[in-house]
């Protein structure tokens, strides 16, 4: 990414939000009921302008179901950068055999093994980003 050397934050475009999107599979997902945040780590994968989630049976889930408005938040770090990409969304279960199948041939990675696992469907409706400048600034 080329940025102007005098910008230490700067917004990142839509695309290059999805490019880090499809480049990251470890997120954070929020989701909020009764005024009451709450978060979690969850793998995903980005396929044709959503996100997918492996899980299981849980607080997410229920969450999710009171509540279908999300955030997903994920972050890179380098020696001297970062970016935090932000997608806000609705997601839902996969419940038809259908979806589920195809959720299934999805290149979705879990960190631990899951019996019986739920899949999630994000649809976003909006996403940003920001690039930041953490490299040490030249004296004048």
């Amino acid at each position: 990414m080329d940025y102007d050397d005098d910008d230490r934050i700067k917004p990142l475009t839509e695309l290059q939000c999805w490019e880090l999107l499809e480049s990251q599979d470890l997120a954070r997902l929020a989701v909020s009921v009764d005024d009451r945040p709450d978060i979690f780590p969850v793998t995903y994968v980005s396929h044709g302008g959503k996100l997918y989630v492996r899980t299981t049976q849980g607080s997410k889930l229920l969450e999710l179901a009171i509540n279908n408005q999300v955030a997903v938040e994920i972050d890179t770090v380098a020696e001297h950068s970062a970016t935090s990409v932000v997608l806000h969304g609705r997601g839902r279960r996969l419940e038809s055999s259908a979806e589920i199948l195809a959720a299934e041939q999805l290149p979705l990675r879990t960190r631990r093994q899951i019996a019986s696992p739920v899949y999630i469907e994000i649809t976003p409706s909006d996403v940003n980003g920001r690039w930041f400048d953490f490299s040490p600034a030249e004296a004048d």
